[in-house]
């Protein structure tokens, strides 16, 4: 696509193909150590996964899940030129048949479809840094919890230990990065 920045998928059935992503700042594709960090702890449960990607910008988390074996990817995506790139990415890799791109913002859609991610394997929330609405998104996901919630940001935002009936289990920092690992848990104490 013109104009695109590229970025490699790390592993499985398309690793070392390129996923192609917008130039410039605004998104930042989640970098290929913090991906390869991310699947390595989802190890096999990623195979046969329903996968859920808010915030998906281009894809590129979603797209390496459906390359480790996931069964089917939602990215929830807002902006037109990212949705394009999302659609080209999933023509290229010939399995739009596994992905289901929603246009709109991923606060939006979890009011709208809270069914949709509470049947989720893996939802994967990675927020721009400094976006105030991922303490909401985090909390509707808590109300009806997807089997696994893991959630990028900067090590400088510190998340709640629980969210509803989610509760931190994990924390993985790469440099500037964390990921936080969120599981349903039936201790409703906060």
């Amino acid at each position: 696509m013109a104009g695109a920045a590229q970025t490699r998928i790390t592993g499985g059935e398309w690793r070392g193909r390129v996923v192609d992503t917008p130039r410039g700042a605004v998104i930042r594709p989640t970098r290929a150590m913090v991906r390869q960090a991310l699947f390595n702890v989802l190890g096999e449960r990623v195979v046969g996964a329903a996968f859920v990607d808010l915030y998906a910008g281009a894809g590129t988390v979603g797209f390496e899940a459906l390359s480790r074996g996931a069964s089917a990817c939602v990215f929830v995506e807002r902006s037109r030129e990212n949705a394009a790139l999302i659609e080209a990415n999933a023509s290229r890799f010939a399995c739009g048949d596994r992905c289901r791109l929603i246009r709109t913002d991923s606060l939006a859609w979890l009011r709208s479809r809270p069914a949709e991610s509470a049947s989720a394997d893996v939802c994967f929330v990675d927020a721009p840094y400094r976006d105030p609405g991922l303490d909401s998104v985090l909390a509707l996901l808590g109300e009806r919890p997807p089997k696994l919630v893991v959630c990028e940001h900067h090590r400088a935002r510190h998340l709640p230990d629980r969210a509803g009936s989610l509760a931190c289990v994990r924390e993985l920092n790469h440099g500037l990065t964390t990921l936080t690992f969120l599981q349903p848990t039936s201790d409703e104490t906060q």
